[in-house]
């Protein structure tokens, strides 16, 4: 293990957050995948900042930072495998944070309720230099 973070979202901020900047605030954290799963669900709300936690919590496992995040949250998207467990997939500058660093497996794990949204990631990679 090389990195860990956590993350907690509570529901009713992400709720005011969709309200006041809509679908501008939607399009520059999520990607086109992350939507359509997470707004088809009844509470589209708790999927949405479970994405966010897990986003947060990357992040914080390939931190710390000084100054500037070095990516764009929507270039950390949330998948889920055909099992239904979630998955990080990397893209442009996060995608290159993560060749830098070497990890190999980001593992992540997801929870939700009608008040918060909670997730880790764990970075793993084989052989320290």
């Amino acid at each position: 293990m090389t990195g860990c973070g956590v993350d907690l979202v509570g529901i009713p901020e992400m709720q005011r957050a969709i309200k006041r900047w809509k679908r501008a605030f939607l399009e520059r954290v999520f990607t086109p995948g992350e939507l359509r799963y997470a707004l088809s669900k009844r509470a589209s709300a708790q999927h949405l900042a479970a994405r966010f936690a897990a986003k947060e919590a990357v992040l914080k496992a390939f931190g710390p930072w000084k100054g500037r995040v070095p990516c764009a949250l929507k270039e950390i998207e949330v998948v889920n495998h055909a099992s239904g467990q979630p998955r990080i997939t990397l893209h442009g500058a996060a995608r290159t944070l993560q060749r830098r660093s070497r990890t190999q497996k980001i593992i992540i794990s997801l929870s939700h309720t009608k008040e918060f949204a909670v997730a880790t990631a764990i970075l793993m990679r084989r052989g320290r230099a």
